[in-house]
């Protein structure tokens, strides 16, 4: 999701935090949990490994959703996940946006040097979380927040269908593979020391993979190579 980046505030130093508020009953307070550290995108992949066992929502739609608060600057941002895990809703005080029709357009972005240091950048994010979602059966939807910022809706009342597995792996995702298959499992964190990959890179391309139904999770946090992933990995090595 590309949205305006807030002016004069710092991405490099002081600590930022996002909320997660798993909603397990509307009759019970929700869980609430609160992470933080001065990595952005460590932050991104630490909300994202949280939410991921508690949603039915792509793995990969939420993460474009979620790392994509570095334009708001972390302001405030809130990731609530509700209705049995089938909507989740990520809100914060940033600017907001002002056409989401244009936003949702590929090509359209305000991404600059250093928010291209966690996101890609290049205006995509909005239409795949979109086509992601409808393949669902779901939607994406976004509305101001109350006083400033943005709140986007991430629906997905159907459990979510791993397409084929067609697109042959890049260099950095082969090289996540073959790390997998040496490690048997492990966490974007580890795989990015291993790699030399930047952390948001290997984030990213390890929800790719995760996608295509090449990875699937062993914990929250790890990821280990699926019956596909390894087949692939033997024709690949």
């Amino acid at each position: 999701m590309e949205l305006p980046a807030a002016p004069d505030l710092p991405l490099d130093d002081d600590t930022r935090e996002v909320r997660v508020a798993l909603h397990h009953s509307p009759v019970d307070p929700p869980d609430v949990r609160t992470l933080r550290t001065t990595d952005p995108a460590a932050l991104v992949e630490s909300a994202v490994d949280l939410v991921v066992p508690h949603t039915n929502v792509a793995p990969l739609a939420l993460r474009e959703i979620v790392e994509n608060l570095v334009h708001a600057q972390f302001l405030d941002p809130l990731v609530s996940v509700l209705d049995h895990g089938t909507v989740v809703r990520v809100s914060d005080r940033g600017p907001g946006i002002d056409d989401p029709g244009r936003a949702r357009s590929v090509g359209f972005t305000t991404a600059g040097p250093r928010e291209r240091r966690v996101i890609r950048g290049v205006g995509a994010g909005l239409s795949l979380a979109s086509e992601l979602l409808a393949e669902a059966g779901g939607a994406l939807d976004l509305e101001p927040n109350l006083g400033s910022g943005l709140v986007a809706t991430l629906t997905a009342p159907d459990p979510v269908e791993r397409p084929e597995a067609a697109a042959a792996p890049n260099e950095d995702q082969r090289a996540l593979l073959a790390l997998l298959l040496e490690l048997a499992e492990a966490d974007a964190a580890a795989l990015a020391a291993e790699s030399g990959l930047p952390l948001a890179v290997c984030g990213r391309e390890l929800a790719v993979l995760e996608h295509r139904g090449l990875l699937v999770r062993s914990s929250p946090a790890r990821r280990s190579l699926s019956g596909a992933g390894r087949d692939l990995v033997s024709s690949l090595f």
